[in-house]
């Protein structure tokens, strides 16, 4: 990476900051502080049927490019099978979740500013216990921009 970000930077396939975020291989290419709160960018290999509880971002909007496998993502009231390529746009504070397919996937995320600091949280309280407190994971995702709505089939679980 560039020594002056302000100019600019490039990645090489592999390259960014790593969070394994339970199972799921995140690599971070863009923090919220580096767009200047604009957004961040994930890119996230999953295993098999594993996603997030339906949640909404009520500070911005987060947008999925299928780059392997297949992934069911339900926004709002709609359910979008999205496989390689395909694209979705869930808009700022609409309810959403999403499961990868049934042989994993991976997938590029833009989300809102911050966000990436949820999985590393999680990540690192999962490193010294093998689970998290549902009060002490709502309360991290809610001070980065992530608010849950339920918890059913949450990564997993």
């Amino acid at each position: 990476m560039a020594q002056d970000e302000r100019l600019g930077y490039a990645l090489k396939s592999g390259e960014g900051i790593k969070i394994d975020f339970r199972g799921t291989k995140m690599t971070l290419k863009v923090s919220g502080e580096q767009s200047e709160g604009a957004y961040s960018l994930l890119e996230m290999v999953h295993p098999a049927n594993v996603g997030p509880a339906s949640h909404i971002h009520p500070t911005g909007a987060e947008a999925f490019y299928v780059l392997e496998g297949e992934y069911t993502i339900q926004c709002d009231q709609r359910v979008y099978t999205a496989q390689v390529g395909d694209f979705v746009l869930i808009p700022k504070g609409v309810p959403h979740s999403y499961r990868s397919g049934t042989e994993g996937g991976k997938v590029l995320v833009i989300c809102p500013a911050g966000l990436e600091k949820y999985f590393s949280d999680v990540a690192e309280v999962l490193k010294a216990s093998t689970s998290i407190m549902w009060e002490l994971e709502q309360a991290i995702a809610k001070r980065h921009g992530q608010e849950f709505l339920d918890r059913l089939k949450h990564w997993g679980q």
